[in-house]
């Protein structure tokens, strides 16, 4: 071990419910070979230090990052890698390593954004037995002492336990650079964590020289062409540590320079060749001026008069326009008026031929109740309407007989016995009447006969004569009751009853004969209105159906006739207080309607005599409009020639004082034709001047504006800028002589800095090969890297050779293109101070290894075998990292290979002979326990023989507990148990 360098070591890597492992542990501070059938993730197993040894928090852009390649050499995308390390939450993956500072864990889990394929790190300060309760039960029953999955895990609670274990998450890349990837010896604190300790603090160059180192260490044989090349490449560029180690190169400048410069010169010539027509156009220019002078006074002049002439005529309007508004406002107010008031004669008209109408109909109602009422000249009105109600319903029963035979028969047989029982009664009545025989109630006292009359009114029309005991019962009854208040009490005061509802009523004959001689008047109509009924129905019956159809839709209008005059006949005392409303209601407004008509005539009177003066204000409007509209015509031609009065008069217009003139049709016809010339010498001096600046006079930039319109800024601009040249020509040609020598001395020093990238990749290969010499391999005397430079690259730099870059002529537009072309693909432009940086990769086309045999002086390029390959790619990976570690800093660590069985024996012992001398240790795989690889190698672990039946996911069911079987100098096998932990200084 050399002395006075501290130690960074890698010791173990765990996986929890990750790959195909349910848990397993497996040691890389030793030298270690993995056993196991295909599939079991030996290969993945190897691939995934590389999420420990990068510092990258996502697997996107996964095969630029990590380039995780199986043993068939297929290249695995970022999201089946991120789903095969971390399928869900509960997934670990744990690498245990030791600094100056102490032992300590990097735990990988899942990010918080598993859409983008993140994950996390959090760093522990502890060794892994530690914290190995968290993720595996050893003392679990079952499964053969194999122990089992720990059943609360959870990644919120794990990382919570590792928190308060003094865990630290880091989640962002600079960190994780600044934590991981440097040393920090003097500052504990910085640098408990410190993984790999990197050159220059872990700047962007080394941590891309680092990845290229990765990817050269898990492909130790070299198979990609460009690995070699890009890896060498950027350990040049991370190995540069001054900016003008950086080959940042002006191109772009020395070619624009050159066009500049180019232009420059065909410049002189242009101006040299139209000297003639420089003078031709600076003539025109001096003439036009003048004349825009003087057209540009009368402009002036004239419009001055138009403001001035405006502001009194738009007085005049105003004024005009006053009146024209209180004659119009005046005029309206008095025709709304006028339409009110038409409108409310209107109105009232309207409901007065309402009520007019209303009340027709009222008289006609009553006159028709009054001939209703007539033929019913012995009745009331009251009655005259029940007789009414009697003969609808009489009409009814004959529409229902018409209906139904059977019914027409009931009603029939109901007459018969109605008008039998009739006139049997009628009878009676007008015998009694006739007779004159005297009542029960004539042969008893006047009280006793009101008593039972009270009692029963049948009592005072019933005849006979009651026998002296029957007279006696009647008083003796009698005597029970008295009159008290008109209405009759059973017994005396105070202990009598009240018969509530009988009234007390005196007994009076002829009353009572005046009143059955009416009754019997009523009966006798029934029994007239019962024979008509009989008889139509004895007709009905003998009747055909159309017969009885016509008689029905008569009956039926019949009823519809009678109830209407019942209806008229029960409204003719509400109809007559309302006619005599109606009237009051009319004679009203009849006289409201004669003040309306008065008062509409005055309002149309007045509005007559406003309107008129509204008409007079109108045209005195009219003659201000018009006048004021005459000139508007003569501002509207001057407008029209100064619409563009910069392109028409120029900037005379700014400097001219406007006086007043007389305003005619003549003075501007006269300034139209000025104009018109004016226009004529503006196009010729357009004209000449497109002609002056299409000879690149002022250079592209006014070139570029000849499809432009001119305006008299720019024409007067570039008389000023060609003026100018043509005073500064002789000045402008000693200028730029002195440009094109100092240019190309430029030239030639900036070429000298791509012959220093030439002998800076000849340099680092010298530096390479001396420390490759020291090593021998297999039957190879000495091994070195040779390189080839890209063609197009050396091929500049011949032609620069070439040139003169000494003389006072610019160099050939050849050169210039064959810069301008290499730059475009060789440079890359860096978000730097720095600038265009021409990059070692683009330069360094291959690299390869050749080799010189025992007991021969020449060197060959033949290739050798893939184990041999593999050693020298080795001591080659080792030269370049020591390259890239601190100085004071040792770093052991695995050295993976795969298929590392494909080896001979000699180059398994030469592998491991050369990882030892570097401190570090092999970590391989192979699918086959190989006696050969356990003889060298001495430890191993075979994967597979132990599956939990019970892990966190049936997919993953591998464990293997972290003890190497070793084969030991006797022959024997036993197991080693993993070193005693340090303790933290």
């Amino acid at each position: 071990m050399t002395l006075g360098l501290d130690t960074f070591s890698f010791k173990q890597l765990i996986f929890v419910n990750s790959a195909a492992y349910a848990y397993t542990r497996v040691r890389i501070d030793q030298h270690t070979a993995l056993f196991g059938s295909n599939n079991l993730g030996k290969t993945s197993m190897l691939n995934a230090l590389k999420l420990f040894l990068l510092p990258e928090v996502n697997f996107r852009n996964c095969q630029k990052k990590f380039n995780f390649r199986g043993t068939s050499g297929k290249v695995y995308d970022s999201l089946a890698s991120f789903r095969y390390y971390f399928p869900e939450d509960r997934s670990f993956i744990i690498l245990e390593a030791e600094n100056p500072h102490g032992t300590f864990c990097i735990v990988l889990h899942r990010g918080s954004a598993t859409d983008n394929r993140e994950y996390a790190r959090m760093v522990v300060p502890c060794a892994y037995s530690e914290i190995e309760p968290l993720f595996w039960d050893m003392d679990a029953d079952g499964d053969g002492g194999i122990g089992g999955p720990v059943d609360a895990m959870t990644l919120k609670g794990t990382l919570a336990e590792l928190r308060r274990l003094g865990g630290e998450p880091l989640s962002e890349r600079k960190a994780i650079q600044q934590r991981l990837f440097t040393s920090q010896h003097h500052h504990p604190g910085e640098g408990r964590f410190s993984l790999l300790p990197l050159r220059n603090d872990a700047g962007a160059r080394e941590i891309e020289a680092w990845r290229k180192l990765i990817h050269l260490a898990f492909d130790i044989a070299a198979q990609d062409q460009r690995t070699l090349p890009d890896t060498l490449a950027t350990i040049m560029e991370g190995q540069k540590s001054r900016r003008e180690e950086q080959l940042s190169v002006d191109l772009g400048d020395i070619i624009d320079e050159s066009r500049k410069l180019r232009a420059d010169g065909d410049l002189i010539t242009h101006l040299d060749n139209a000297g003639d027509d420089w003078q031709a156009f600076d003539a025109l220019y001096q003439s036009e001026r003048e004349h825009r002078r003087l057209a540009a006074q009368r402009y002036a002049d004239l419009t001055q008069s138009v403001t001035q002439e405006k502001d009194r005529l738009d007085e005049a309007v105003r004024l005009a326009g006053g009146a024209l508004r209180d004659a119009t406002h005046a005029e309206e107010t008095l025709r709304r008026d006028k339409s009110a008031l038409e409108r409310e004669v209107t109105r009232v008209e309207t409901r007065l031929e309402t009520l007019q109408q209303q009340a027709h109909e009222l008289r006609r109602d009553i006159n028709a109740a009054n001939a209703t009422l007539n033929a019913f000249p012995d009745l009331s009105a009251d009655e005259a309407a029940a007789a009414l109600q009697e003969r609808i319903d009489r009409q009814q029963e004959t529409i229902e007989s018409y209906n139904s035979k059977e019914a027409a028969q009931h009603r029939l047989a109901e007459v018969n016995r109605r008008l039998q029982s009739n006139k049997h009664k009628a009878q009676r009545m007008r015998q009694a009447l006739d007779n004159r025989s005297p009542t029960l109630l004539d042969a008893l006292p006047a009280r006793d006969a009101a008593i039972l009359y009270s009692l029963n009114p049948a009592l005072g029309k019933t005849h006979g004569t009651p026998g002296a005991e029957q007279l006696a019962a009647f008083r003796h009854f009698s005597e029970q009751f008295h009159s008290a208040d008109g209405v009759l009490v059973l017994g005396h005061p105070p202990d009598h009853i009240i018969l509530g509802g009988i009234a007390w009523q005196a007994y009076d004959a002829e009353h009572n004969r005046q009143q059955s001689e009416h009754e019997l008047t009523q009966l006798q109509r029934y029994i007239e209105r019962d024979s008509e009924q009989r008889d139509e129905l004895m007709r009905a019956a003998t009747l055909t159906a159309d017969d009885i159809r016509r008689h029905r839709q008569g009956a039926v209008e019949a009823v519809d006739s009678t109830h209407r005059e019942r209806s008229t006949l029960m409204a003719k005392a509400a109809n007559e207080d309302q006619a005599a409303t109606l009237a009051q209601e009319i004679e009203a407004l009849n006289q409201t309607l004669e003040e309306a008509r008065q008062q509409s005539n005055r309002n149309a009177a007045e509005h007559a005599r406003a309107d008129e003066t509204r008409q007079a204000a109108q045209q005195r409007h009219h003659a201000a409009k018009d006048e004021r509209n005459t000139l508007d015509s003569l501002e509207r031609r001057l407008n029209a020639l100064g619409r563009d009065a910069d392109s028409v008069f120029g900037r005379a217009l700014r400097y001219l004082t406007p006086a007043p003139c007389s305003l005619s049709d003549e003075a501007v016809t006269a300034l139209e034709g000025d104009v018109r010339e004016l226009r004529r010498q503006w196009q010729q001096l357009e004209t000449q001047l497109r002609q002056l600046l299409a000879l690149r006079l002022l250079g592209d930039d006014a070139t570029s504006e000849l499809t432009m319109a001119f305006d008299d800024e720019t024409v007067s601009h570039f008389h000023e800028q060609l003026r100018e040249r043509y005073s500064n020509l002789e000045t402008l040609r000693a200028h730029y002589r002195n440009n094109v020598e100092r240019h190309n001395m430029t030239t030639r020093s900036q070429v000298e800095i791509l012959r220093r990238a030439k002998d800076y990749v000849s340099a680092f290969m010298s530096g390479i090969n001396k420390e490759l010499g020291q090593f021998r391999i297999s039957n190879l005397e000495e091994v070195r890297i040779d390189y080839r430079l890209h063609p197009r690259f050396q091929q500049l730099l011949d032609d620069l050779d070439r040139a003169d870059l000494l003389s006072n002529e610019l160099q050939d537009e050849h050169v210039y293109e064959q810069l301008q072309a290499f730059q475009a693909d060789f440079f890359s432009p860096e978000a730097t101070r720095t600038g265009n940086v021409l990059s070692m990769d683009q330069i360094l086309q291959s690299v390869f290894y050749r080799y010189r045999l025992q007991g021969e002086d020449g060197w060959t390029g033949n290739a050798q075998s893939n184990g041999t390959t593999m050693m020298i790619t080795t001591n080659l990976l080792s030269v370049l990292i020591s390259r890239l570690m601190a100085p004071d800093a040792r770093v052991s660590m695995p050295l993976v290979m795969d298929e590392f069985g494909s080896l001979e024996v000699r180059n398994m012992r030469t592998a491991r002979e050369m990882a030892e001398r570097h401190g570090y240790s092999l970590f391989v795989a192979s699918p086959n326990r190989d006696a050969n690889i356990i003889q060298v190698l001495e430890n191993y672990v075979h994967l597979g023989l132990f599956s939990a039946e019970r892990a966190y996911s049936s997919r993953r069911s591998v464990v293997h507990h972290g003890l190497c079987e070793t084969f030991g100098a006797t022959g024997s096998l036993r197991r080693r148990q993993p070193p005693p932990q340090r303790q933290p200084s």
